[in-house]
This record gives structure tokens, C-alpha cells and sequence, in this order.
């Protein structure tokens, strides 16, 4: 056990009886807790280095931002959902269910035998994770009294720091040294930590938790499956999966102008639309009965829609440069998959470091700014590591100040809102960027440059290049940077949003003095 963790848990069992679970006892859930948050960030990461080498072994290489965004879509649109199921069949019962069910679809993704199989079990994985992340997000929260947020929320920061920083190095060796198919199931039934994670919640977190011992749960006869907002669910997870499906349809099959585009996109602004009036209607009128997904108070505070709007605009940089440092450095750098993953270290090191959101566009901004060439210079490690600290301590700091940013009753879908705009700003960007790559080398390669079929063959299978003539792996190289950095030139127009996100944070003193209000024993 860390010493940082035997430390507070020494602390903790010198503080006298408490309904917070203090001593080992503690000690074992955070354990436990921090396995299951850390096994979804894993396998965010983890397949970064490993998808040009999926795409190979698959054919599917315009498809491989499917392979991210169907666990992203499905991890986004339930994260609240997870949290609501929680506080009906308790939070202990929920996460081991979503623990199971990461569990078996990683074992699933394992064994698919091509890219369809693999996308629907990531999907799936993808629902799993969201309740491990989520719920254990909640657990946390209630686990420990508020004041100790900033003493143990520093093991947390770690934990997410280090399923980021292990990710593409455990998912570039796998991929290098054995089959792909360990990648996608390392952070999950092969791995016996999360067992580990199952068995301690399960011997460990009280049955009726957070409302255990003497404390009484103020909201009891309101757990019902009926309070669900599946509606709610239904309008969020469409919204966003027929928006991430234009895009990456849009560069690969059809063109912009095509019918099916079009129509997927009116679709999804029509249910972004109906999803807005819904948690309108819902919030407001008791005749339904429902927990909404999306309480409309939550549009009426600007502080809060604010932090929202941040952690969104955090999910472009931080997802695509995950996603496309390593593809770069295998497709343009002719890198192995694990050279890739140590080449991301800088940013992934650096990335819980970070002070500033104004970093995030100085190192994006850099990183775009490095010429086309298949050598790497030293200064890319440099830009990597002021876009890690810009994006780091920026998102741990949202979720951190997250309970004193809401309502108690709101605590579970404030905190699940958290992540969940981050990973839906991260789903966005990494379909536009999929577009941005696949367009451009559609477009720059297409006859006369490469034949029809030579064309065919790159975006089904990257291996295809080595069966090109040296002047035209050159030049196919060439295409594949240039097309990285407009995905990131790209990044750092969305990523700019953050100051207008930033700004609406800002509170304002009021014209008028405010009169102290008194105790009712009379002192203020």
C-alpha cells in the first residue's frame, strides 16, 4: 500500500467514531475506487498507439476513429444515467454493475473478428466504464467529509495522471511485442485488478450506502425506476451519436452534400433542441416525476454552465492529441507503436502538471506550427509537455470545485455532467479531426497522385504504403503531416473557446450592500 495512503488512513482512525468510513477499511475502497476509475481513463489511452495496427490487422483504417468514438458516444451519454441509477438501486449495487459489464465487453473486444464487431463492443465497454467513472466519482464524494476533498482528491488527480501515462506505453508494447487484442482487454477481465476492485466494493462499501449508520438518506421515497429519465437519455445519446456519425460519414462513404449527411445533421440539432425543452419541461412540471438527466437549473447558473462549457472545450485538445500524436508517429515518422507511446509521454506526463488554460493554446499552437517532415524535433516534446500542463490541473480543478458549485441534491449529476461534457467535447473533436485526415487524404491523394486502388488499399490497411514506389511513400507521408497539423491547427480555433467559458465564471459584486443575516442565537 502507497505511504501516502497509509498516512491517511493513520490520520483518519485517530479522528474518533464517524459515518465516514475511516481506518483500513478506507484505505481498501480508495483502492478499490481508484481501480475502477482508472481502468475506463485506461482504455481511453491505451488503444491510442494501438490503432494503426488494428487497422491493419482489420482493414479498416478510415474506420478507426469509430474504434474511439463508439466507446466515447456510449460512455458520454451515460455517465448521468449511471449516477441516477445509483441513487435508486444504491451506489454499491450500480458500480459493481457497471464494473461487470466493463469487464465481459473487454474480454469481448479481445476476441471480435473484424472492425464492426470490435466498434459494437466497444460500445458496450463504453457503457460499463461510464458507471465505473461516474459512480466512483459520486462514491468519493460522500466518502470523506468535504474538508478533506483537496488531501485525498490528490489521489484521484494521480490515478486519472497515471491510467493516461501508462496507456499508449501498455497499448504500443502489446501492439509491438504480442496481438492488439491484449490492448482492449489489459484494462479489463485480463488484468486482476479489476476483480480486486469488485471484491473490495463488494466486502467493503455498506449495502445502503451513502445513507448507512445513523445518517438518513432525505429523498428515500423517491427511489424509484420510474424517476429514470430515459427520455432524457434517449434525446442526449441520439443528439450526439447522429452529430459524431455525419462527421465521420462525411469523410469517408458520402460527401458533405450527400442526403444521408444532411439529414443526420438536421436530426441532431432537432434532438439537441428537444433534449434542452425536455429538461425544461421535466425540471418544471412535478407531474412527471422524474430525475431529469439535465436539470434546466443547471442553464440558469451561469458559474456552473461555465464550468460545463470548459470541461467541453478540454475534451478537443486533450482526446485528439491522444489520438493523433501517436498515429502521426507511425504513419509520417514510420515509428513502432511503442516508440509512439513514449514519444506521447511528455504531454501525458505533464498533463496533471498543468496551472493555466492559456497553456493550452500556446502548446497546441506550437504543435501546429511544426513543419511537414518525417523527422521528429526536439522541440515537439517541449510543445507537448505546455499543452499537458494547460490541460492537467485545468479539468482536476473543475471537478474539485464541483460540490460547492451546486446544489447537494444535484451533487451525482453535477459531477457526472463534469466528465461527461469533457468526453463529449472529446467525441466531437475526434470525429472532426477523423473527417479532417480522411478528407485530406482523399483529396491529395486521389488519381493521378495514387490510383483508385492504391488509394483504397492505403485507407483500409496503412502497410499498403510499403508496397509503393519510394517517390511515393514520400509524398504519401508528406499528405498524412500535413493532414495532422490541420487537425491541429483546427484544435486550437476550438480550444480558444475556453476563454468566453472562462469569463462567464466571473462574479460580479453587487450594486447594492448586502445586510448580514443573523443566527437565530444572534451572532452573524
Amino acid at each position: 500500500m502507497p505511504q501516502d495512503m497509509e498516512r491517511l488512513s493513520v490520520d483518519d482512525a485517530q479522528e474518533g467514531p464517524s459515518d465516514f468510513i475511516t481506518g483500513w477499511k478506507l484505505a481498501i475502497l480508495l483502492c478499490g475506487i481508484s481501480v475502477a476509475i482508472f481502468l475506463p481513463n485506461l482504455e481511453i489511452s491505451i488503444v491510442s498507439t494501438a490503432l494503426v495496427t488494428i487497422a491493419n490487422d482489420l482493414h479498416g483504417f478510415r474506420e478507426t476513429g469509430w474504434v474511439v468514438v463508439a466507446y466515447l458516444i456510449t460512455y458520454t451519454g451515460f455517465i448521468i444515467v449511471w449516477a441516477k441509477l445509483s441513487d435508486i438501486f444504491k451506489r454499491k449495487w450500480a458500480l459493481l454493475a457497471a464494473l461487470t459489464i466493463f469487464i465481459i465487453a473487454s474480454a469481448l473486444c479481445g476476441a471480435s473478428q473484424n472492425m464492426t464487431m470490435l466498434i459494437v463492443f466497444r460500445a458496450v465497454q463504453g457503457l460499463g466504464g461510464a458507471g465505473c467513472f461516474s459512480i466512483s466519482m459520486v462514491v468519493f464524494f460522500e466518502l470523506i467529509p468535504q474538508e478533506k476533498y483537496p488531501k485525498y482528491g490528490s489521489i484521484i488527480s494521480a490515478d486519472i495522471a497515471f491510467a493516461t501515462l501508462l496507456g499508449p506505453i501498455i497499448g504500443g508494447a502489446i501492439a509491438d511485442s504480442t496481438t492488439w487484442r491484449w490492448s482492449v482487454t489489459t484494462s479489463g477481465s485480463s488484468l486482476p485488478i479489476g476483480l480486486f476492485a469488485v471484491a473490495a466494493l463488494a466486502v467493503f462499501l455498506p449495502n445502503d450506502f451513502p445513507f448507512h449508520g445513523s445518517r438518513i438518506c432525505p429523498f428515500s421515497d423517491k427511489f424509484s425506476i420510474r424517476r429514470v429519465d430515459f427520455l432524457g437519455t434517449f434525446l442526449l445519446v441520439g443528439a450526439n451519436l447522429f452529430l459524431v456519425t455525419a462527421l465521420l460519414e462525411a469523410s469517408t462513404d458520402y460527401s458533405w452534400s450527400s442526403a444521408l449527411v444532411i439529414v443526420f445533421l438536421v436530426i441532431s440539432g432537432l434532438l439537441w433542441i428537444l433534449f434542452v425543452l425536455w429538461s425544461w419541461v421535466a425540471t418544471r412540471d412535478g407531474r412527471w416525476q422524474l430525475e431529469p438527466v439535465f436539470p434546466f437549473r443547471f442553464f440558469t447558473n451561469r458559474y456552473w454552465m461555465g464550468m460545463l462549457m470548459q470541461s467541453f472545450f478540454l475534451g478537443f485538445p486533450f482526446t485528439m492529441l491522444v489520438i493523433s500524436l501517436p498515429q502521426r508517429f507511425q504513419t509520417v515518422n514510420s515509428l513502432s507503436a511503442l516508440d509512439a507511446g513514449v514519444r506521447l509521454l511528455p504531454y501525458a506526463m505533464f498533463a496533471p502538471l498543468g496551472s493555466l488554460a492559456s497553456n493550452i493554446l500556446i502548446g497546441l499552437a506550437l504543435l501546429a506550427s511544426e513543419p511537414v517532415g518525417a523527422q521528429i524535433p526536439a522541440r515537439l516534446y517541449g510543445y507537448e509537455i505546455v499543452a499537458g500542463f494547460g490541460v492537467g490541473i485545468t479539468f482536476g480543478t473543475l471537478v474539485t470545485i464541483t460540490p460547492a458549485s451546486v446544489e447537494s441534491r444535484d451533487l451525482a449529476t453535477a459531477t457526472g455532467a463534469m466528465i461527461q461534457f469533457r468526453q463529449m467535447g472529446g467525441a466531437i473533436g475526434l470525429s472532426i479531426g477523423s473527417t479532417l485526415l480522411n478528407s485530406h487524404l482523399k483529396s491529395s491523394l486521389a488519381p493521378p497522385v495514387l490510383t483508385s486502388s492504391q488509394l483504397n488499399a492505403l485507407l483500409q490497411d496503412f502497410q499498403a504504403i510499403l508496397r509503393f514506389p519510394l517517390v511515393l511513400q514520400e509524398i504519401t507521408r508528406n499528405v498524412f503531416s500535413e493532414a495532422f497539423s490541420l487537425q491541429l491547427k483546427v484544435v486550437v480555433g476550438l480550444a480558444a473557446a475556453l476563454f468566453p467559458a472562462i469569463l462567464m465564471m466571473i462574479k460580479f459584486p453587487s450594486r447594492t450592500p448586502a445586510i448580514p443575516r443573523q443566527s437565530s442565537s444572534g451572532h452573524e
